[in-house]
């Protein structure tokens, strides 16, 4: 996933550019992939959306920065950039 959108951000612009906007892609569509498996899981569960909001939003910002920011760093680093 993260070479398939590496290559489509570098199919528009240089690699010293990608890498500014490589990164906020991948913190943004991690936090939004943990706020909808949490949405998913509170409708499965049944438990009000504004009940758990707190551990929704928690949820969603721990994802983006462990698998967008630090994966994404670390798929740069192995790329050699």
């Amino acid at each position: 996933m993260y070479k398939g959108i590496w290559n489509f951000i570098t199919k528009y612009m240089d690699e010293s550019h990608a890498v500014s906007v490589f990164l906020p892609v991948m913190i943004v569509g991690w936090t939004l992939a943990g706020l909808l498996a949490g949405i998913a899981v509170c409708a499965v569960t049944g438990t009000a959306l504004l009940t758990a909001l707190a551990d929704l939003v928690c949820a969603g910002g721990y994802a983006g920065l462990i698998f967008g920011l630090f994966g994404g760093a670390f798929f740069l680093f192995r790329k050699g950039i």
